[in-house]
């Protein structure tokens, strides 16, 4: 028995040495990275400012490339891109690239953008105007007031 167990602790003891002197100098990290915010699919109205940022927890990307429709944004380079009175046209999708200092790509996010006109009216806005209104119903009353005096006259 001692015999066995002495092998045992020798043999434990080689493995042990041998394979901490073949991993000597093999370091393995494990990059963890997290979306810590990100824009949803924005929405404005004409004339108010369009704000689309990442935050990226974990690793800080060297740069940043934004682009509309898939064209590049000259000097939208930073994770937050703003639009000052946005209009019409700024409507779209966007897209945000992070690239490390290697110029490997890190993420890449798209942000689809609405700017409502505000001389349309909105969505699911069924209303009329006041003055549309009041202007059918006065017709209306008119068309029965006549259809009544033609009953009269008959």
């Amino acid at each position: 028995m001692k015999k066995r167990t002495i092998c045992a602790a020798v043999l434990m003891a080689l493995l042990l040495l041998f394979g901490c002197a073949f991993a000597e100098g093999v370091i393995s990290t494990t990059v963890v990275m997290r979306v810590s915010h990100l824009t949803q699919d924005a929405v404005v109205d004409a004339g108010e400012d369009l704000s689309m940022e990442v935050n990226i927890e974990g690793v800080s990307p060297a740069s940043y490339q934004w682009y509309f429709e898939g064209a590049p944004i000259a000097g939208a380079d930073q994770r937050v891109y703003n639009i000052v009175n946005a209009s019409v046209e700024d409507a779209g999708v966007y897209r945000l690239d992070a690239f490390d200092e290697n110029g490997d790509m890190l993420l890449s996010m798209d942000i689809a953008a609405r700017v409502i006109d505000d001389t349309v009216p909105k969505s699911g806005d069924d209303s009329l105007p006041v003055g549309v209104a009041f202007a059918a119903l006065a017709v209306a009353a008119l068309a029965l007031f006549a259809k009544l005096l033609r009953r009269r006259a008959a």
